[in-house]
């Protein structure tokens, strides 16, 4: 396991370190099943970006911009309302093919996956809380890659600021079953990757 901390993220180097690897954001599509679609697209994705050396450019919208945005102004919150101290990386890289870029790591034994929400989702979650099984997965996946037992599910809505506590905070504990699950199921894409590349290159 080797941790980057100087560099950072959506930095060009962090972009390359991300080449041909599979993260927490795409682990549950590395292993979806039904038809298979996502776990397609996501095969030829990262093949090209081995043959071209560069990263694709992903999807972003207004949201995601947001969430790029405001994540350091929850990262503060929440070491203000908890007492922890999140201590921030880059990158952690398991092997070749298998990484996470967690929103911070927190001694001892934890981490935060940070998630900067619309009312509407935050307020979905506070009577709820459930957690979007691609989530579960991302942090499940951290876990497993950083060595964690646990994950701070954390929520943040800047935009009710002045009406509510704007942060919610779920605890999701390590799950070792769902980790090896994720883990064989990278391990499967990833020996097909590497088997539709060696094709490719004929």
């Amino acid at each position: 396991m080797e941790i980057y901390t100087d560099i950072d993220q959506q930095s060009e180097e962090w972009f390359k370190l991300r080449i041909g690897s599979i993260g927490g954001s795409s682990i549950s599509k590395a292993v979806a099943g039904g038809q298979g679609k996502m776990r397609t697209q996501l095969l030829y994705d990262l093949v090209g970006e081995l043959l071209s050396g560069e990263k694709k450019s992903g999807f972003s919208n207004h949201e995601m911009q947001e969430g790029i945005k405001y994540e350091p102004e929850a990262r503060v919150l929440y070491e203000l309302t908890t007492g922890h101290t999140v201590n921030q990386v880059a990158l952690v890289k398991m092997s070749e093919h298998k990484h996470d870029s967690p929103d911070g790591l927190v001694d001892p034994g934890g981490m935060v996956e940070i998630k900067v929400l619309i009312p509407s989702r935050f307020v979905e979650v506070k009577a709820t809380g459930k957690i979007e099984t691609a989530y579960r997965k991302q942090m499940q996946w951290g876990m497993g890659i950083c060595r964690r037992g646990w994950c701070d599910y954390v929520c943040y809505c800047p935009y009710v600021a002045n009406k509510v506590d704007p942060l919610h905070v779920i605890r999701v504990n390590r799950d070792d079953k769902e980790i090896k699950e994720l883990d064989d199921g990278a391990n499967a894409f990833i020996e097909e990757m590497q088997n539709l590349y060696l094709k490719v290159l004929k």
